[in-house]
């Protein structure tokens, strides 16, 4: 008689989590943000980052005192709290508080992110404030394997053996993603720009 077989458990090792997170009612926060970021560029040059054809603010996001700056810092704290008890449960925020920086990217027609990752943070994401309908994979974020290996063969369907994966965000969607994750944003074919806030996020450990 042949033994019969048991399944017993799939260990998640060195997976790569992709967090998503969509923000109710966001139209409201959005327009704000739109306007805020607006006046910023109007009064600043920005800095060249992994930008190419865009508009990068400075890394002040988080401290910034515009209301849609403060009220969407909150949400991205909480999105980092909720996904960082996603993978570890016990993770004791009473002794860890968060630190982080962010920044607002405006993309007009033809703009694009070069591929980077963001070294010394452990979260990195972005939320989407205007979002314009396109074609194709106009202002898709790509994710690209970080693991070195070479590989010939995969699992049809399986996104943990694909080489590289895509999202087409839209607005009042947040992402959050490790920040060793190499990504980069496809050139954006909109008619309108397109403008998202980006940030990182670390632990700290409590005086």
């Amino acid at each position: 008689m042949t033994p019969s077989l048991n399944l017993d458990g799939i260990e998640p090792l060195f997976y790569t989590p992709l967090v998503r997170f969509e923000l109710a009612q966001a139209e409201a926060l959005n327009r704000q943000l739109l306007a805020e970021a607006q006046a910023r560029r109007a009064n600043s040059a920005g800095v060249t980052r992994s930008n190419i054809e865009g508009w990068h603010s400075d890394d002040d996001f988080f401290e910034r005192e515009e209301p849609g700056c403060m009220a969407l810092r909150g949400h991205i704290i909480e999105a980092v709290r909720q996904a960082t008890l996603q993978l570890a449960p016990q993770f004791d925020f009473a002794r860890c508080g968060i630190q982080a920086e962010g920044w607002i990217n405006i993309l007009p027609p033809g703009g694009m992110n070069a591929p980077h990752d963001h070294p010394g943070w452990v979260w990195s994401g972005c939320y989407y404030v205007h979002t314009p309908e396109c074609e194709g994979r106009s202002g898709e974020i790509e994710f690209i394997d970080s693991r070195t290996n070479l590989r010939t063969l995969s699992i049809e369907g399986a996104a943990c053996f694909a080489s590289k994966f895509s999202v087409r965000p839209r607005a009042g969607q947040l992402l959050l993603f490790p920040s060793y994750l190499k990504h980069w944003v496809s050139p954006h074919r909109g008619a309108q720009e397109r403008v998202s806030i980006a940030f990182n996020a670390r632990f700290a450990r409590r005086r």
